[in-house]
């Protein structure tokens, strides 16, 4: 980790006694349930040795939480303190995913452009392009009486992420979302639009999130589809993450 030393103007906290050793105990508790939060989180995905060092941490924090309170019970003046910039890097990982999972999480449509948006029914089917022969296929519940309906419908859907087949199919493929509204009593189905949700990101990063424009062919016809993809881990790199963050050093 890298340290910075924060200037004596930014760390300044202005109060009574009283107050300010509720701020430096309140800070602690912050820093105690960061560093066991990330232990758990390194643990999980096999990083012992981070794991270890935020352990480290968090004892730090606590014994200099159990000195601040038991400082303020003797009445003794506030202790002297600064504020550290800590900077480390984290693996981003969905650790609740196996290996073998990709989870499609259609989450609601936004202004669907529809003859009548407070009475419509909608539901959206999807398409994965895996297995190349046979691709996966499934659809939502529907959804009554609104063009922005919440969805909040998730599937899970096997994959193989050292298979040759599936990385090109990541590469260059995506998932097919079609969003159509149900039809009454001797009436079809009618489709809404359809978007395109592009698998590439997933080789470099574990999740996509974001809201897709519906289009009749290469017509826009106004309205979106919000979907989240996730996976455990990116296919080809691991996910970075810097952090930063701002820590309480007691001087006792």
């Amino acid at each position: 980790m890298d340290f910075e030393i924060v200037s004596r103007e930014e760390c300044e906290v202005v109060g009574d006694r009283e107050e300010m050793y509720s701020k430096l105990e309140q800070d602690l508790i912050s820093q105690v349930k960061m560093c066991m939060t990330n232990r758990t989180y390194f643990k999980e995905v096999g990083d012992v040795a981070s794991a270890n060092k935020f352990e480290q941490m968090a004892v730090h924090a606590k014994k200099d939480l159990d000195a601040v309170r038991n400082a303020f019970k003797r009445k003794d003046p506030v202790p002297k303190f600064h504020y550290e910039t800590r900077s480390f890097s984290r693996v981003v990982s969905n650790t609740d995913l196996t290996d073998n999972d990709l989870e499609l999480t259609i989450v609601n449509g936004i202004n669907y452009v529809v003859k009548n948006p407070k009475d419509v029914d909608t539901y959206v089917t999807w398409e994965f392009p895996f297995p190349k022969d046979a691709p996966t296929v499934d659809k939502t519940a529907v959804v009554k009486d609104s063009n922005n309906p919440e969805y909040n419908a998730s599937f899970k859907i096997v994959i193989n992420p050292r298979d040759k087949t599936f990385q090109r199919v990541v590469k260059r493929g995506g998932v097919k979302l079609e969003v159509w509204i149900k039809g009454g009593f001797l009436r079809s189905d009618t489709k809404v639009g359809t978007a395109n949700v592009k698998l590439a990101p997933l080789e470099t990063q574990c999740e996509i999130h974001d809201s897709f424009d519906l289009y009749d062919g290469r017509k826009p016809v106004g309205g979106k589809v919000e979907a989240k993809i996730r996976m455990r881990n990116p296919i080809i790199a691991k996910q970075i993450e810097q952090k930063q963050e701002k820590w309480l050093v007691v001087q006792f």
